[in-house]
């Protein structure tokens, strides 16, 4: 039976071999990327032509690339065909190592292809134990806690939740709400200001965020970034100091008695940032929360309108919080090498449960009420995803990905 580590060194040989197939493609004339096109421009067999269009339309993650993807031979007759028809040489270099590593992984997981594709589709669907579950959250409780007392900061619960509708007066885009909510952060005296960085670099005339109050509307196709003022302590609003235009950052070194416990909710209309893939030839777009304090709890709603999660699968990962991605640019499998071994759990939540409200010890369905009634949307329009991870990793990005077909 594969093993966690496996199937981690798995899953990211599959993303890799994903990655170096899906750039070949797109130097495909449009012709050649259906099955009988690219069996006649490339002069491969029809079955595997099916069979690498699979491995890069109808996957989920790497694992799933290996059981859909042609076997090395397969693979080796792709790539010397790419060759032979001229593609860009880096290209089929990097091609030649993903196979290789895909060969090798062959031969160290299994006897063949097919066998290794039994031991994938024979695993469980869940296949951390619960004392292994048990271990990963003890290791991050302790860095959380390490780095609570080198850094002097500390954030108890991150709430954020994100919706996501088609724009009405720009159709090409979709428009993002965001609320992203602190409670309980604590700083020392030593500590570094508070922080709270938004997506917008730039952003004409932007002087500072806004007080949004219970009645406030945000969906008027502008920018917004504001504070939410009823579920923020008072002393944030005066704490406010200014920003930072290049670094897209709201500074607060001006909080009184910062020392103390206190909270601070944000909300955001981002109009024009995500590609609409009902309208383009968009092919992902993600949401991500990065871990800027340590903090001992994280809970991500996204609110997908329906129309929307019809034609979209939806990943998530956990990636450094160095890089940024271009919404719309990168697909889960182009950043295989920066995710790291940490695969929180996300799951479909029916709006009318328990969950969908609040967790042990913290609530949050009144934030996703108001932002609602911000953006002057009605939830049941919207599929409903929640990832919960007691202890995020300090300075890494979780995100959640929608790959559009």
């Amino acid at each position: 039976m594969l093993s966690k580590q496996d199937l981690m060194v798995l899953n990211r040989t599959g993303e890799q071999l994903k990655n170096v197939i899906r750039n070949l493609i797109r130097e495909f004339p449009k012709s050649a990327c259906s099955i009988a096109g690219m069996s006649n421009w490339l002069g491969i067999n029809r079955s595997n032509s099916q069979r690498v269009l699979n491995a890069v339309n109808k996957s989920h993650d790497g694992k799933d690339v290996i059981c859909l993807a042609p076997g090395t031979a397969g693979m080796q007759e792709f790539v010397d065909l790419c060759e032979a028809k001229q593609i860009k040489g880096v290209l089929i270099t990097e091609a030649r190592k993903a196979l290789e590593a895909f060969q090798v992984t062959i031969k160290q997981y299994g006897r063949s292809h097919s066998e290794l594709k039994r031991l994938l589709t024979e695993m469980p669907d869940k296949s951390l134990s619960d004392a292994s579950h048990s271990d990963k959250k003890n290791s991050r409780m302790r860095h959380y806690e390490a780095m609570r007392d080198l850094i002097g900061e500390s954030t108890d619960f991150l709430f954020c939740t994100y919706v996501l509708t088609e724009s009405e007066k720009d159709p090409s885009f979709l428009k993002e709400f965001a609320l992203v909510s602190k409670q309980n952060i604590q700083h020392s005296s030593s500590a570094r200001p508070f922080f709270q960085h938004y997506t917008h670099l730039n952003v004409p005339g932007f002087r500072g965020p806004e007080i949004v109050m219970r009645d406030s509307k945000i969906g008027d196709d502008q920018f917004h970034v504001g504070i939410a003022q009823d579920y923020s302590s008072p002393e944030l609003v005066h704490g406010y100091s200014g920003y930072s235009a290049n670094r897209s950052c709201l500074v607060f070194n001006n909080v009184k008695n910062k020392h103390n416990p206190f909270d601070a909710t944000f909300v955001f209309c981002n109009p024009d940032e995500i590609k609409n893939p009902l309208n383009s030839d968009t092919k992902s777009s993600s949401t991500a929360i990065s871990i800027k304090n340590p903090t001992k709890r994280l809970v991500m709603m996204v609110f997908m309108e329906k129309k929307l999660d019809m034609c979209s699968s939806v990943n998530v990962g956990c990636y450094s919080a160095n890089n940024s991605i271009p919404e719309g640019q990168l697909s889960v499998d182009e950043i295989w090498d920066d995710r790291f071994p940490e695969f929180p759990e996300l799951r479909i939540v029916n709006q009318d449960s328990p969950i969908a409200s609040g967790v042990e010890g913290y609530e949050y369905g009144y934030l996703t009420d108001f932002l609602f009634r911000c953006a002057d949307l009605n939830k049941k329009d919207f599929v409903c995803y929640l990832m919960d991870v007691p202890y995020p990793i300090w300075s890494s990005c979780y995100r959640i990905y929608f790959e559009h077909s």
